[in-house]
């Protein structure tokens, strides 16, 4: 477990690696995000860390526990407009660079879509499809229609641990594209109001508070997960 649990913490990167990888997209990427609730999924799959080259911590409290316990200092980077997804979508709609978006209900991705090139409107957009796959020839459509396209970005949210696993899914399909991002609920969040998160909320770090006031699975998490990841996190690093 200590070996997992080194492995993880070592891939934890800070915002300014993502922008050198933006910069230069001339190798296959797959870049994630971990936060308490999908920190312990990561750990019980261990073999899904390998598969991914870049790991952001999605939360202060997650910062404040791997900056305690390790040497590689970390900041909060999420795919969100109070994070990096500013940064990606503005680098994607000045360079006229392709992206592909996956993941949300139909309904939402529409609305997202619709929000994002509102705030972005030389935003190309070249493939998207909803997260919602019934069967094996969902999944064998999906992949062979990405072929038809030159993706330089993909963007895939469907939350932990169905992101992660579809991502995995393209890196076998060898599709080539140079950046593959997860980004959680991002997609639903911006299908409700193009910058999900209120200014104030922004300001004094309180997007965990709107997010559980707003819905009812992030409550159970705090209630529940995120209580029993501080237990273990400590524990594991303390033994370490």
């Amino acid at each position: 477990m200590q070996k997992i649990y080194k492995e993880l913490n070592n891939k934890l990167k800070t915002k300014f690696f993502l922008m050198e990888l933006i910069k230069k997209n001339n190798t296959t990427k797959f870049i994630t995000f971990v936060n308490p609730f999908s920190y312990d999924i990561f750990l019980k799959d261990s073999k899904m860390i390998k598969e991914f080259d870049v790991f952001f911590a999605d939360g202060a409290l997650l910062v404040k526990l791997h900056n305690l316990f390790n040497k590689n200092k970390i900041e909060r980077v999420s795919f969100d407009f109070s994070s990096i997804a500013t940064d990606v979508l503005n680098y994607v709609n000045e360079n006229n660079t392709s992206l592909a978006v996956i993941g949300a209900k139909e309904e939402e991705l529409k609305g997202a879509i619709s929000n994002l090139k509102i705030l972005y409107p030389n935003l190309n957009i070249i493939y998207s499809r909803n997260g919602y796959f019934n069967n094996e020839s969902d999944y064998r459509e999906c992949f062979e229609e990405m072929k038809n396209f030159k993706i330089d970005i993909l963007i895939i949210g469907m939350g932990s641990p169905y992101q992660e696993k579809f991502a995995v899914r393209v890196k076998k399909e060898k599709l080539n594209i140079p950046l593959v991002f997860t980004c959680g609920g991002f997609l639903t969040q911006t299908s409700i109001k193009a910058d999900y998160y209120h200014p104030l909320v922004k300001k004094f770090g309180l997007r965990w508070l709107q997010r559980a006031i707003m819905h009812k699975h992030v409550r159970d998490r705090l209630l529940k997960d995120y209580p029993l990841f501080v237990i273990k996190y400590i524990y594991n690093h303390l033994k370490k």
